[in-house]
């Protein structure tokens, strides 16, 4: 069982991969989220789409397989590490919005200016409907169904539990993350700690818990690790 040194910051790091190293502290990996692929019904394969959407690494590489005999004109991405996953898979990314949120990329997509009748949007369970509801009101014909679904990592909430005294900050990737351990720790406990947040959306959710957060600009763990640095000077 690894020591945690009483002299380094202890970071819990929730999300679900850790594409991330740091030398300044040590990493506590409990990922909240197992991702449960679900079944898919291949009839959307019979249409042709002027855009698809794929808003999550998780989105990806579940659809890769399907997305290789899709019939479609260009590609649309939501987040840094999404794009890269495609294009390590050599695919274009047309369009990327600077905020990696559903509100970012309609603050920025050109609606109004590119063919787009058709979208296929393959996405979580849990996923919020604004994207799909926005593209609706403009007309677009939307195939959005869910690839997966996200369920709760019992594994990482014991961990958490048993390394709760060492964990000296928090840092939340989604706000299914937020949600799953709410459920397993008393959210007032939680305000104990320093809470870094990647995203609007998960700083939204901590917020309307009463949770005090901090985020990076950039949505990524490197820049957590960065910030973490900067702001609690370790």
């Amino acid at each position: 069982m690894k020591n945690y040194n009483s002299h380094t910051k202890n970071v819990l790091v929730t999300q679900t991969k850790l594409n991330a190293e740091s030398d300044e502290f040590d990493i506590i990996h409990a990922p909240l989220i197992r991702i449960q692929p679900l079944s898919i019904d291949e009839d959307f394969l019979d249409a042709h789409y002027d855009w698809v959407i794929l808003t999550s690494k998780n989105a990806v590489n579940l659809f890769l397989p399907y997305l290789a005999k899709t019939r479609y004109t260009k590609i649309a991405s939501i987040g840094e590490k999404t794009t890269e996953l495609l294009v390590k898979h050599g695919y274009h990314v047309d369009f990327e919005p600077g905020v990696y949120t559903q509100e970012g990329f309609i603050e920025e997509f050109p609606i109004d200016e590119v063919d787009i009748s058709r979208v296929l949007y393959p996405t979580s369970r849990d996923a919020r409907n604004i994207l799909h509801d926005y593209l609706e009101e403009y007309g677009v014909e939307v195939v959005k169904f869910s690839i997966y679904q996200p369920v709760d990592n019992i594994e990482s909430i014991q961990l958490i539990k048993e390394k709760w005294e060492d964990i000296n900050i928090i840092t939340f990737s989604s706000p299914s993350g937020v949600k799953v351990l709410k459920k397993y720790i008393e959210p007032n406990t939680l305000k104990d700690k320093p809470i870094v947040s990647i995203g609007a959306v998960t700083k939204k959710e901590l917020d309307r818990l009463g949770i005090t957060s901090k985020s990076p600009e950039k949505a990524t763990l490197e820049s957590i690790f960065e910030f973490i640095k900067e702001k609690y000077e370790v």
